[in-house]
């Protein structure tokens, strides 16, 4: 029997001596593609002990205050052997009573990832405070910076998308061209922001951390979030947050020892109000005979002396963290927030903040009042008084938080992670790394279990596939879509179902965004979005991700407020993006790209999800089940991506069912047809630049068990910086101009070939016979903990 630990934060907990700890272990399971937040749980007992009662909090007497919530869980992770085996979160079930004494306490065991959606709870994105370092002055110059300079990666753009009808060369009032009156206006765009910008945001405000080099590529970094919220635009300064400042205790409280200090947090600008003993609310009003009831918590917001009566303002109330009221008003104004009974589970806490539709300067007041009915010889109403007050200036700055669409953290983040088919593990406390699927498998090292599997107790059964697969955004209002729609057989634009002749269900990707169809103008290259129905009426946009894509030269009018300008270039925002000469599209369907005018078939599937189903349904693949008993170091050291091999045959792990305490593992694999990094048979993505001299970003991924990585060519003239590794990252190859004119030519572009002339050409490179791009060979060599290598190519093939 192997020694197993069980720790809650920090403390061990006692363990029953023949207590048989089981978790099972799954990343992504075939008969659940879309489970982002797979994981392993399992519910198992503990002795109600002296040691684990008290942390438990003795939680089968009710009768005992706690100082904690049995309804969250709390971090947790689990030793074979003093080796740890997994990082997560434990929940208390129930516990077992036995002749009136506590027996043991059953618990359950959640992974990291698992944990996340209890991270992110219920909370939306306009909860996420921290995106306001993306907050900026807003100006018309600012705005036209935004929509064309492509220079500068700014985390908030501007997409030419409105809310009306627009025209281009027709002279009609709607005409946008540079010979129209109908200039787009810089106060009726919405604003977008970069998801990465998300990310960044959603790591800072819950304390955790990302790692990822997808996370870091322009597939990801140029996707962004439109965010809309009201049928129009209308600008409002920033929110700032109300500082508590000038706390005042009331001179007639019937509370002696309570200060306003006791309840303002001025280093965090809130204010907590909680469950307290009426007696301990008023305790100068216990003589006896007296009663104190109906005790109440208060809260009013007072605005005196603003600078313009004529400007509106936002009072927006944040509840222990989440926006939970937002007040409209102009000029002075009393405002009643709160009134809440004493209940015994109350603990709020609050901050507050404001945002104006344009700069304003007043005073504000926080008054928190305690209230009562005290009845002795009769009834009186007492209250205790802390305020806290200060001077407020809102500022003409941008903030996207007031713009933000409906939708909860926890289905943006899932969204994401379908949208590009990623991965997402703890590496360690608070520390996830996010990648795509294939990416992860590729990395997975190759493990011989033959030698621990029960070779005699094999059983093969059937694949369960499905007999369809869809790929599906929201349905889209807009008109255009509609159209695509009558035209396409109910199908929605970017949509795609794969149909199988088996007798399996149907699996559903349905992601939390709409995929909006732009509308490119007729021999221009300049491309909008309209936000109208089919009734020509304007509607608020699902939550929709586009990517920006380059620069482009096209002839429109902006309204800048004072003067309308003649523009020449924008930034396009739609399905389609361009790396070097290679374009991706955010379609999981080859549908025509409504900027580029034809099918991209570098679409969502074909890059993210074709590869893994491809394996999954190849007629050869078989659903295996086998017993094995594997070593301390295997149990805690066998990755999920790792594939196995069992005498002749290599396996993918679909999902593992763990003893601990003997290291008896219940395997579900799957056929593995698939090349991995660790056997150097990968074959990589080509990578397409123009001819000119340039310097690429080239991610170089870790396979499991790799401690170093070099990178060489022997191109001459190509520059690869860093060309080591010690962790996976990212390395810089700079190319020269392909200018060669005295060419080498090969069958198949691969083969060195030298002639009497090549050492005084600087210039020659290798060139394919049916063309004139040159193939740039980068060889990636990696080095494992056991001594051993692998070489992988990547291809760079650069125009002429």
């Amino acid at each position: 029997m192997r020694g197993v630990s069980v720790y809650i934060e920090g403390v061990k907990l006692d363990l029953f001596k023949d207590e048989q700890i089981h978790v099972t272990s799954i990343q992504q399971n075939v008969q659940d593609l879309a489970a982002v937040f797979a994981d392993f749980s399992q519910s198992f007992t503990v002795p109600a002990t002296p040691n684990n009662n008290k942390v438990f909090e003795h939680f089968y007497q009710n009768d005992i205050t706690p100082t904690i919530d049995q309804n969250i869980r709390r971090a947790a992770f689990i030793e074979i052997d003093l080796t740890t085996f997994r990082r997560g979160k434990i929940s208390l079930e129930k516990t077992e009573v036995q002749n009136n004494e506590p027996y043991s306490y059953q618990i359950t065991f959640y992974g990291d990832v698992a944990s996340l959606k209890d991270t992110f709870g219920e909370s939306k994105l306009v909860d996420i405070t921290t995106l306001n370092t993306t907050d900026f002055n807003y100006s018309s110059s600012t705005v036209s910076q935004r929509i064309t300079d492509d220079a500068t990666e700014y985390p908030i753009r501007f997409p030419l998308i409105v809310g009306r009808n627009v025209t281009y060369g027709d002279g009609a009032s709607t005409d946008i061209s540079h010979t129209g009156s109908g200039s787009i206006a810089y106060t009726e765009l919405f604003p977008a922001i970069a998801v990465y910008q998300i990310f960044n945001a959603i790591q800072s405000h819950y304390s955790i951390t990302f790692n990822g080099l997808f996370l870091n590529n322009d597939r990801f970094r140029r996707a962004f979030l439109y965010c809309q919220n009201s049928e129009a635009f209308l600008y409002t300064t920033a929110s700032q947050i109300a500082q508590q400042e000038n706390l005042v205790t009331g001179a007639n409280n019937t509370n002696p020892v309570a200060e306003a200090s006791h309840f303002f947090d001025q280093a965090n600008h809130t204010l907590t109000i909680s469950n307290t003993e009426p007696t301990v609310m008023f305790p100068s009003l216990t003589p006896s005979g007296g009663t104190i009831s109906n005790a109440r918590h208060s809260i009013q917001f007072a605005v005196s002396n603003v600078s313009n009566a004529t400007i509106g303002y936002y009072i927006d109330v944040y509840l222990n963290g989440e926006l939970s009221q937002s007040f409209f008003r102009e000029g002075n104004s009393n405002i009643q927030i709160v009134n809440v009974s004493n209940d015994s589970i109350l603990s709020n806490q609050y901050s507050f903040y404001v945002r104006a539709l344009n700069a304003l300067t007043f005073n504000f007041e926080v008054k928190y009042l305690q209230a009562a009915v005290y009845v002795s010889t009769g009834a009186t109403l007492v209250a205790n008084t802390y305020t806290s007050s200060s001077t407020f200036s809102t500022t003409a700055t941008f903030s996207v938080l007031n713009y933000l669409p409906d939708i909860k953290v926890v289905d943006f983040f899932k969204g994401i992670l379908q949208m590009f088919n990623l991965t997402c593990y703890g590496t360690s406390k608070d520390v996830y790394q996010i990648e795509p699927l294939d990416d992860w498998y590729q990395k997975g090292a190759i493990v011989d279990i033959t030698e621990f599997t029960d070779i005699k107790s094999i059983n093969l059964d059937r694949v369960k596939l499905f007999k369809n697969i869809s790929f599906n955004y929201q349905e889209s209002e807009c008109a255009t879509n509609e159209a695509f729609r009558e035209l396409s057989n109910g199908r929605n634009y970017g949509n795609v179902s794969n149909k199988f002749d088996y007798d399996g269900g149907e699996y559903k990707i349905d992601l939390p965004f709409e995929n909006m169809m732009m509308h490119k103008f007729t021999d221009t290259d300049l491309q909008v979005g309209k936000r109208l129905n089919t009734d020509i009426q304007t509607y608020i946009a699902k939550p929709l991700i586009m990517y920006a894509y380059d620069t482009t030269s096209a002839q429109w009018r902006l309204n800048e407020g004072g003067s309308v300008t003649n523009m020449n270039t924008y930034i396009p925002f739609g399905q389609d993006l361009r790396l070097g000469t290679t374009d991706f599209t955010l379609n999981f369907n080859a549908d025509n790209s409504t900027f580029l005018l034809e099918p991209i078939p570098n679409t969502l599937y074909a890059i993210y999800y074709a590869q893994y189903l491809s394996n999954l349904y190849n007629l050869k693949n078989r659903r295996t089940n086998v017993k094995t008993n594997l070593p301390i170091s295997l149990l805690t050291g066998l990755e999920l991506n790792d594939r196995v091999i069992i005498r002749d045959k290599r396996y993918m792990i679909d999902s593992m069912k763990s003893n601990l305490n003997t290291g008896d593992v219940d395997l579900v694999l799957i056929n593995d047809f698939r090349e991995l990094i660790a056997d150097g048979g990968i074959v990589p993505e080509v990578i397409v630049p123009d001819n000119s001299a340039q310097c690429l970003n080239i991610d170089i991924l870790f396979p499991n068990n790799a401690v170093s990585a070099t990178v060489t060519t022997t191109t001459a003239g190509v520059t690869i910086t860093p060309s080591t590794f010690t962790a996976e990252g990212r390395t810089r190859v700079c190319l020269p101009v392909n200018g060669a004119t005295d060419l080498i030519v090969t069958e198949d572009g691969t083969d060195d070939i030298t002639d009497e002339n090549a050492g005084s050409i600087a210039t020659k490179q290798l060139r394919t016979e049916g063309g004139g791009a040159t193939v740039i060979i980068l060889v990636v060599t990696y080095t494992f903990s056991n001594g051993t290598t692998a070489a992988n190519q990547i291809f760079i093939q650069q125009d002429a």
